[in-house]
């Protein structure tokens, strides 16, 4: 397998080589994270098309599926899976989209359902109506609480300052809920190198309090909501405000289509795609009894108040899904192995 090295150090062909490939194919909304240090690129010989992938005990695993023209990626995932094999590696496909399913399962793969997406047409989005009473109140009460809202451009000349504040609320953020940082379908804050991210700032007093940051679809004409944070002392009401005014300021720009990104486990066991029940349950399961670990239904819920005008699935393919792709999975996602985890856990004090 022809393995590049990180975006950083990239030479510029390389780089634009991907770049290229974004602008006219990126499609899957966590597309654009394939320039993030985290990925291995996999350039292909027989179609234009470049594979993001991670790989950990002899398992490669795509992040979603190749970019490349959509006439191209049946070719294209043949090229990465027997890629993928000629070096011993076992391929995985993570977060695919369904259009993605029919090309896949001739192949041997199956599926499990990782969560459900949701997506906002912003020349239909608006605050009127019953259903956004909510939202709106809450918005309005953040106003009053002196909070406003704008787009930021991280290297701006006002940028050393607010840079310090962004860096800082994402630090209490990931401090107060006893997180690192995730990796693989979620980026960087990136200020320094923001490249086509875009930015929006909640400040009160002069002092920032929440930002959020957008990573471009392109093919879609739309972004994609990556990184969401706010300090602990917010004023009730401003993420609705964050997030709807982000709406209004995206469609003013050209903006026709926004993701919020995946709510993990979401209605895995509702799915279009045949998948082992077993593992479904199983999912399922985690995503009730793991509540203190990860708060899956109450950010499902946050973003289903904002009334999504449709939602799309995203699926695990894979061959094979022992305790080798699991562990990849969890390395790739977290940065730890599951011995690692098991360890920390065992290592807990009991009182």
């Amino acid at each position: 397998m022809v393995l590049s090295q990180s975006p950083q150090i990239l030479d510029s062909v390389a780089y634009e080589t991907i770049h290229t490939l974004l602008r006219g194919y990126g499609f899957n909304s966590t597309s654009y994270l394939a320039l993030e240090s985290d990925k291995r690129h996999f350039f292909h010989r027989w179609v234009p098309a470049v594979t993001a992938y991670a790989q950990f005990n002899r398992v490669a695993i795509a992040a979603g599926e190749p970019i490349c023209p959509r006439q191209c990626l049946d070719a294209a995932i043949a090229e990465f899976i027997a890629s993928a094999e000629s070096n011993g590696l076992e391929p995985l496909f993570f977060e695919v989209t369904e259009p993605v399913v029919p090309l896949l399962k001739p192949r041997g793969f199956r599926f499990l359902k990782l969560g459900e997406e949701p997506f906002f047409e912003l020349d239909k989005f608006t605050l009127k109506g019953n259903k956004m009473a909510n939202v709106r109140s809450s918005g309005i009460t953040a106003r009053k609480r002196g909070v406003t809202v704008r787009e930021y451009y991280p290297t701006a000349p006002e940028s050393v300052s607010i840079n310090r504040q962004l860096e800082a609320i994402s630090h209490q953020w990931l401090t107060t809920r006893g997180m690192q940082e995730l990796s693989f379908t979620l980026g960087t804050l990136s200020l320094e190198q923001p490249g086509e991210r875009r930015y929006f700032i909640a400040e009160c007093e002069g002092e920032a309090i929440a930002f959020l940051t957008y990573t471009p679809i392109y093919s879609r004409h739309g972004v994609y909501l990556d990184l969401m944070r706010r300090l602990d002392s917010t004023p009730t009401g401003t993420m609705d405000l964050l997030l709807s005014e982000s709406f209004r300021l995206l469609q003013a720009s050209g903006i026709e289509l926004v993701t919020m990104g995946m709510s993990p486990l979401a209605n895995v066991q509702n799915s279009s795609v045949e998948q082992s029940k077993r593992l479904a349950w199983l999912l399922n399961q985690f995503s009730i009894r793991g509540k203190e670990l990860y708060r899956y239904q109450q950010m499902h819920d946050f973003k289903s108040k904002f009334h999504p005008h449709f939602w799309e699935s995203k699926y695990l393919a894979y061959r094979n899904l022992g305790w080798q792709e699991l562990d990849a999975i969890l390395q790739a996602l977290l940065r730890q192995s599951i011995g690692s985890l098991v360890w920390q856990f065992l290592n807990q004090p009991i009182f």
